[in-house]
């Protein structure tokens, strides 16, 4: 089952690079930021957990001409396609054409969130590969530091789904993949993420995620707190 990507995460599990501060005022310090989302995509995209379509620019900052003092701005969201032939490794140069638009006389517009979404590949009981939406998908920010946000809307990682059903098969094809991808990102961004203890949906156990549990050990279902929004 996958979650709306309006519901909260499953999971998730953040990055944040606090080795230097970054302003988030500046051409130079976005494309920062979309090489690490990139470099978070290329992975997830090598366990075939994200296959990027697209990367969506959202809510804006401008700063005087001090760089100092930052504002918003209302202006659309900007939408970048990602054709279905190249892969997470050309995340960058398709941004890049888009970036001109955000120059400005003043300054520069600045996203307040980069989305990357796109599909992943779930492994079902019988061994069929299914490709989804939001299986997993990336949230990047720009605070004092870059950060990155891995995020999953499924629960294929779980023992149990949403139902509270068994699915041993299905968790054990799936879960190690996810374990795997978030270990290699820790690897080579060389960041520790940080996680909340648990979500609605699970309990996240620094790479991995559990069911929620009643004082008596059972397995509670979800599916009656979130029905109406899965109709």
């Amino acid at each position: 089952m996958i979650l709306d990507r309006n519901m909260d995460a499953v999971g998730d599990w953040w990055f944040e690079d606090r080795r230097k501060s970054v302003s988030p005022t500046s051409r130079a310090a976005l494309i920062e930021l979309i090489k690490m989302c990139q470099s978070v995509a290329e992975i997830l995209e090598d366990y075939r957990l994200l296959r990027p379509s697209k990367v969506i620019f959202s809510g804006w900052l401008c700063s005087e001409s001090n760089q100092e003092t930052l504002y918003r701005v209302e202006d659309p969201d900007i939408t970048v396609e990602i054709p279905r032939h190249l892969n997470a490794r050309f995340l960058l140069n398709c941004c890049e054409k888009v970036l001109p638009q955000l120059e400005r006389d003043y300054s520069f517009l600045y996203p307040i969130d980069l989305e990357i979404l796109g599909t992943g590949i779930i492994i079902d009981a019988d061994g069929q590969e299914k490709e989804l939406p939001n299986v997993t998908w990336l949230l990047g920010k720009t605070l004092d530091a870059h950060i990155v946000d891995v995020l999953t809307q499924s629960d294929a990682w779980l023992p149990y789904t949403f139902l509270a059903e068994p699915q041993p098969e299905v968790w054990k094809c799936n879960a190690p993949r996810l374990e795997a991808a978030l270990k290699e990102i820790q690897k080579r961004l060389e960041i520790i993420p940080v996680t909340d203890s648990h979500s609605e949906y699970a309990i996240i156990e620094n790479l991995q995620l559990r069911n929620h549990v009643d004082a008596d050990g059972e397995i509670i279902p979800v599916y009656n707190q979130m029905a109406s929004r899965l109709r």
